[in-house]
């Protein structure tokens, strides 16, 4: 259904019942950043195949604020806020927006790859003072996709092997998770079909 469902996880109980018809939009993921209390709603295709922008909720008046200009796919806050990354994968895209303290909400700038994005994960800058660089992992590709957010600089992580099959992987979408270690880690782990996997998030690389 096009909604939202607010509940209150101390009382469990429904806060809120938040409308998304007139934006046409049935979620499929939302991210949500603290700088502005925004929510970022993706939505999944309509009748045509086509796929509406993400819509943007006020997480304080449960309102619907609108589009997130022509911005689509699955979004993902950084720790921070400051950072939104959206993963189109129909598009081979990785789009990533900047959030101001004042909970501006930037322009975006796109990266283009075709690495079929399976999951993405933040770690802390090891070279720049709060900020954070983003890692995608492949759900087909032996590679990572590394981003430095605050300069749009793009590198790859080889030897990864291959993923599991998306169908050897039933339970969701993402055959081939990534996860980092923490606020004050510096390695992430990521599978292979045979193997784990430890990346170096200091030096970019294998471990």
């Amino acid at each position: 259904k096009p909604l939202l469902q607010k509940i209150d996880l101390e009382t469990m109980s429904y806060v809120s019942t938040i409308s998304l018809k007139d934006y046409n939009c049935v979620p499929q993921s939302l991210a949500y950043t603290h700088l502005g209390g925004y929510y970022f709603v993706s939505c999944q295709p309509d009748t045509t195949g086509a796929v509406p922008p993400q819509v943007i909720v006020d997480g304080v008046t449960d309102s619907v604020i609108g589009y997130n200009g022509d911005v689509t796919g699955t979004p993902y806050s950084s720790p921070d806020g400051h950072y939104l990354v959206s993963i189109d994968d129909v598009k081979g895209l990785m789009r990533v927006q900047t959030i101001t303290i004042q909970g501006e909400i930037q322009a975006a700038f796109d990266i283009h790859t075709n690495l079929h994005i399976s999951d993405v994960a933040f770690q802390p800058s090891f070279t720049e003072a709060h900020q954070y660089n983003v890692f995608g992992s492949s759900r087909s590709q032996t590679d990572v996709l590394f981003v430095e957010l605050s300069t749009g600089q793009v590198k790859m992580v080889k030897g990864v092997k291959e993923p599991l099959k998306p169908d050897e992987w039933p339970w969701n979408s993402k055959n081939r998770l990534i996860e980092g270690s923490g606020l004050f880690g510096q390695y992430l782990m990521t599978p292979s079909k045979d193997s784990l996997f430890i990346l170096d998030g200091r030096l970019n690389k294998l471990n």
